[in-house]
């Protein structure tokens, strides 16, 4: 059996008024509320909970052929029982309620009289049986009751207030008269609430249930106490007793095909529709609404509603089945002429009525779907479209039209995957039909179209074939997505081409859609950084256009497109605020499509003013939206890359990139990009081999997009290994743009004023006048775009110099400044790899790439398992040795074995790695290993005797090991080059 919950309050009012009843000081109190509210298990529950009172129970029958005082003849036989004085036998009136019957003479002659002795004597009666016990009458269904019922409850409750007397009465909310209201305590019944359903949902099922599967029950109930334990009781569908009830319940009603045909129409019905469906006035409805009280109720002006949904489906499943069909056929042609006057009736209403009528409607049916899928398109509800669409297709097939438009709503929910198979299947179906297949193949790209996709090329080639010289519109647009589709098979000539025939077709056409499509083309295909004026002035014009149709769709890939083209100028503050622009033209669309932009360009704007951790909260957002979309996850891997070099996790970076497989990417910059991060993660040897092996491809770049990036990284790359000789045709190349600045991708990050390379380039071929002339210009530039972490990074390298710290090679002498003092040593490798490190504080160098080494191979085990056990052995003997020396007190013999046992335990110790594992003696990294740290710590530990202080500073901030790094505590710029005393590195 099911709890029963949700009523303490009320329990506790009625528990309340039996005290004062024991007090004497008895009345009336009445359960109210709608049919099925749950007010008689309500009083069932509260009087079982009540000690030491007398309960009696009576019904109030319906029906005109009820008889007179039906419930209080129930009452007092029950009384009579416990009549301790007798008072029943010597009473006409009581014997005439329990007979069924009052005493007809006496009313008759006297009836005023008659009604004041039946109350007399059953007040006394009453308060004969509460003498010894508190009694509570319990009257339910009052609504029901006949009014001499009534007259009397009313006339006795003026007995309960000085007798321990009460009654509890149960009565729809509606039904009740003014008396009874001023006479009772109210406690109205309301529905459960959602705490209450999810606890009865727990017992029915035995386990916690779920949010929605509550929601649900709650929303088809109303929470009304008897259809939710009745729907748990029974199951789905409509519970037998709850259609017995409702089928009743209209059984009663003067006209039930009314309350039938607006269960056909649904939970809430528009009058006028009804009205029409009935053929009745809309001033004969109301009289009929009111008789159905319990079942509809007023929802609006000229509407109505079921009280539930529960009783709507009762009501329906109540329709003899060719009622219900006759009905749905009148529904749907009273909406459809609704719909031709303009009256607001929707084509899902009458699609939904006419797919109910039968499979001979159904060609109208899938019309009337096909053209509700297009009403919820354009209101951008696209899962509703494509259920719609769906159910048009179950109609009448699927032809090329609505495969096109089934692919576009799929489009706008973000399902690339099944878009891509609608319209491919599209283009299946359309035959010859230019138009569709143009629509098909458009619909392959949208905002982000797919490169190297021969199916979309092809398309789009036989669109272009397909099409009349007359659809000039449909035209430009094809030649112009052709021109993006193909990127990286077509030259840049042929490309551009395309755009420039586009661009006269959409001139001839006038149609300006189709000119913002062409020149959004244009600005993909002249990508390069010579255009980026250009661009800035079609994708303003991209969004004039589309605010003007409106077209959000549009008007996002113009703002797309200004965004780019603002960061290359270096408008920063005009690219902040068309993310905001963006922002807010997204929004109304909700689709994931678009919804990773602005969190990828304020991670952007994160990562360049050194907010490394909101970098990576809105980094994260990007890649929960963009999961699988191309566009999203590459460019979320860029700006991945950018806040792992900035943040120095190299190991991050080193798992991104193996995860990348960027040696797979088509092109060049890929290779450039390895390049760099092998000097990320201090293999200046490989980068150094990767740069050369791509430095002759780089003339045959295109000048696209992703031009100016790759420069940029080569000059970061060189700006690490030193002088290589691609740095001075790169500058040559950057040169012509030292006013823009660098964008990665379509803003992943904002990598800084090509300025700031050309001072990197300048510096790797020697000039290092010219490099500070442009890290002048790069700082200004650096500042006004609010670049904080590149600001500190130029601060830092072209800060003019105090000569403070300086480590600096001057011939075969290394001249030692720091902290106000100065040494001079002789040169070596350990001097060397540590001006390597403190060229690049803060940036790991392997250990091999300072070693130069090239492995052989492993040569075997440091020492070989003989040798070891043998030096063990020794080792333990000269332990106890030492012992017995010491105990004789002979000081000459424990020094000549602490000697010989301490070269042992180095030996052990030089054999042995990490976890006690043997060391390989050709291990190139471990032979790199050890003879770095070894020269490295012997050359400090020599700085130390000459320059103590100095000496101290390197031992806390140089680590060694298989990756070497220089970190102080407090950040230092260092002096290292002899040529030139006064520049940094």
């Amino acid at each position: 059996m099911l709890p029963f919950t949700g009523r303490d309050a009320l329990l506790g009012e009625i528990s309340a008024a039996a005290d004062r009843a024991r007090a004497g000081r008895g009345g009336l109190v009445l359960l109210t509320g709608a049919a099925g509210a749950g007010k008689t298990r309500l009083a069932a529950e509260a009087v079982a909970r009540l000690d030491g009172v007398r309960v009696v129970w009576a019904w109030c029958p319906p029906g005109d052929d009820r008889e007179a005082f039906a419930p209080w003849s129930l009452v007092v036989r029950e009384l009579v029982a416990q009549d301790a004085d007798g008072l029943a036998g010597r009473s006409p009136a009581i014997q005439g309620l329990i007979g069924g019957r009052t005493a007809q003479p006496a009313l008759a002659s006297d009836p005023e009289g008659a009604r004041i002795r039946l109350t007399g004597e059953v007040a006394q009666l009453l308060r004969a049986c509460a003498e010894t016990a508190p009694v509570v009458v319990v009257l339910d269904d009052l609504h029901a009751a006949d009014p001499s019922t009534v007259r009397l409850l009313l006339d006795l409750t003026a007995t309960a207030r000085t007798s321990r007397l009460m009654f509890l009465g149960t009565c729809r909310e509606h039904q009740l008269t003014a008396s009874l209201l001023s006479a009772a305590v109210c406690l109205p019944v309301g529905p459960l609430s959602h705490q209450d359903v999810e606890v009865l949902l727990a017992a029915a099922h035995g386990r916690p249930p779920a949010a929605d599967d509550v929601r649900a029950l709650l929303d088809r109930t109303g929470g009304d106490a008897f259809l939710v334990t009745e729907l748990l009781r029974a199951g789905p569908g409509v519970p037998a007793s709850v259609r017995a009830a409702v089928e009743a319940r209209i059984a009663s009603l003067p006209s039930p095909r009314v309350v039938g045909a607006a269960a056909v129409l649904g939970t809430r019905v528009r009058l006028d529709v009804l009205a029409e469906l009935v053929d009745v006035g809309l001033g004969e409805l109301r009289p009929l609404f009111d008789a159905a009280a319990g079942l509809l109720v007023t929802a609006g002006p000229g509407e109505v509603r079921f009280l539930h949904e529960l009783l709507r489906d009762a009501v329906y499943d109540a329709l003899p089945s060719a009622e219900r069909v006759a009905l749905h056929v009148r529904a749907g042609e009273v909406l459809a002429r609704f719909a031709e006057r303009g009256r607001a009736a929707g084509s899902a209403e009458v699609a939904h009525h006419l797919m109910l009528a039968g499979p001979e409607h159904a060609e109208e049916a899938g019309a009337f779907a096909r053209r509700a899928g297009d009403e919820a398109a354009a209101m951008r509800a696209y899962d509703d479209a494509l259920r719609w669409y769906d159910r048009a297709a179950q109609a009448t097939g699927s032809d090329a039209e609505l495969l096109v438009a089934q692919g576009n709503a799929r489009l706008g929910s973000g399902d690339r995957v099944g878009a891509r198979a609608d319209f491919l299947a599209a283009a299946r179906k359309a035959g010859d039909r230019g138009d569709l297949l143009a629509r098909a193949a458009l619909g392959l790209g949208g905002m982000e179209v797919d490169l190297l996709d021969r199916e979309q090329i092809d398309l789009l080639v036989k669109a272009r074939e397909a099409l009349p010289g007359e659809e000039s519109a449909l035209r430009a647009v094809v030649v112009a997505r052709l021109s993006v589709a193909t990127t990286l098979i077509e030259s840049d000539e042929h490309r551009i081409a395309l755009t420039d025939e586009a661009l006269e077709l959409a001139h001839r056409s006038g149609d300006e859609a189709a000119l913002a499509q062409v020149l959004a083309a244009r600005c993909d295909a002249l990508s390069g950084p010579e255009h980026v004026a250009d661009r800035l002035g079609w994708a303003t014009r991209i969004v004039s256009i589309a605010q003007r149709l409106p077209d959000l769709g549009l008007e996002l890939l113009g703002r797309r497109l200004r965004q780019v083209a603002l960061l290359e100028s270096g408008a920063v503050p005009a690219a902040d605020a068309e993310v905001l622009a963006f922002e807010a033209a997204a929004r109304p669309l909700g689709s994931p499509l678009h919804d990773w932009y602005v969190p990828l360009w304020r991670g952007m704007r994160a990562l360049a003013e050194g907010r490394f951790d909101d970098c990576a909260e809105h980094l994260a957002v990007v890649e929960e939206i963009g999961q699988g979309r191309g566009n999203a996850a590459m460019l979320a891997t860029t700006q991945r890359w950018f806040l792992l070099s900035d943040t120095r996790d190299a190991t991050g970076m080193a798992e991104m990139i193996a995860e990348a497989h960027l040696e797979l990417v088509p092109g060049v910059w890929p290779s450039v990009t390895l390049a760099l991060v092998a000097t990320q993660l201090g293999h200046l040897d490989e980068a150094r081999d990767r740069l050369s092996a791509v430095a002759g491809r780089l003339a045959d770049a295109p000048r696209d997009s992703e031009w100016l990036p790759m420069l940029s990284q080569v000059a970061e790359t060189v700006a690490v290994i030193g002088e290589h000789p691609v740095s001075r045709v790169v500058y040559d190349w950057m040169l012509p743009f030292a006013g823009l600045y660098v964008v990665e991708g379509i803003g992943a990050a904002l990598r800084g004023p090509v300025s700031w390379y050309l001072s990197l380039l300048a510096k790797a071929f020697g000039d290092d006048d010219l490099a500070r002339t442009h890290a002048a210009t790069a700082l200004e530039a650096a500042r006004r775009a609010c670049l904080n972490v590149l600001v500190k990074r130029i601060e830092s390298d072209h800060e003019p110099a105090t000569g403070e710290h300086v480590f600096a090679e001057d011939g075969e002498i290394w001249v030692l400044r720091y902290a106000g003092q100065e040494a001079r040593l002789t040169t070596s490798k350990g001097m060397r790899d540590l001006a390597t490190l403190l060229e690049r504080p803060g940036s790991p160098v392997s250990a091999a790439d300072l070693m130069g080494a090239v492995s052989a191979g492993d040569l075997g085990d440091v020492l070989d398992a003989t040798a070891r056990s043998a030096y063990q052995r020794r080792l333990h003997e000269l332990t106890a040795e030492a012992d017995e020396a010491d105990a004789d007190g002979d000081a000459e013999r424990s020094a000549r074995l602490a000697v010989e046992r301490d070269a042992l335990v180095q030996q052990l110790t030089s054999a042995y790695g990490l976890g006690g594992r043997v060391r390989k003696a050709g291990s190139a990294s471990e032979r790199a290993r050890t003879a770095v740290t070894a020269r490295i710590r012997a050359t400090i530990d020599r700085i130390a005797r000459a320059h103590p202080e100095l000496g101290r500073h390197l031992r806390a901030s140089v680590r060694t090991g298989t990756v070497c790094v220089y970190e102080p505590e407090t950040p230092r710029r260092w002096t290292t080059s002899h040529r030139a005393m006064g520049s940094h590195a």
